[in-house]
């Protein structure tokens, strides 16, 4: 046996079992929102927070950080994420404009990941220089939406509202641009990783 243990991480982990607990999560945040249950809806997101936070430091403690590790992981939040901003705007609380560039973020990193599949890259979840930054800008927005499901609206909690959506847009269009020249130059798509 190779000390690699990227390539040899069994499939069922610890820290596989803590990201797919996120699914599992899910509807308890859905229903939250839906049904105007906010601390139902801030319990399960603090939930889906920790898993998050600690799936990849355990893979990494336990030695066992692998391939399909990160792959669940990136499918698991690109659902979750989305799934969630779709909550919001059917509930009324987003904006049209702001579900549209939230719209325009899955679309891009969807049409990169196919172009990915489609050239045979390589590649098992498709990454972009700022990828990281946008999700991590739509996790802390959902973490910001969640909480003022139970906070009292203010004039502050409208301006952080401006100013979180005004960073996490500005990070979609940038990160947007590169998924469409990435799927416009091919060879460019494969020598990215």
């Amino acid at each position: 046996m190779s000390g690699d243990t990227t390539a040899e991480a069994p499939l069922i982990t610890p820290a596989n079992v803590l990201t797919f607990s996120r699914l599992i999560l899910l509807p308890f945040v859905i229903a939250g929102v839906a049904t105007h249950r906010p601390y139902l809806a801030v319990v399960a997101m603090a939930l889906l927070w920790l898993t998050d936070v600690a799936d990849g430091r355990v893979a990494r403690l336990m030695r066992q950080a692998g391939s399909f590790g990160k792959a669940l992981d990136s499918t698991v939040d690109f659902v979750l994420i989305y799934s969630l901003f779709i909550t919001f705007y059917a509930s009324g609380r987003l904006a049209t404009y702001q579900f549209a560039f939230l719209y325009l973020s899955m679309l891009t990193i969807l049409s990169l990941q196919f172009s990915l599949s489609a050239a045979g890259g390589g590649e098992q979840t498709a990454s972009t220089t700022l990828g990281k930054l946008t999700g991590s800008l739509q996790y802390l927005y959902l973490l910001f939406l969640v909480a003022v499901e139970v906070i009292p609206q203010t004039r502050v909690t409208s301006a952080v509202n401006l100013v979180l959506f005004a960073a996490l847009a500005l990070a979609i269009v940038l990160n947007s641009a590169e998924c469409i020249v990435r799927i416009c130059r091919p060879g460019r798509t494969a020598a990215k990783g």
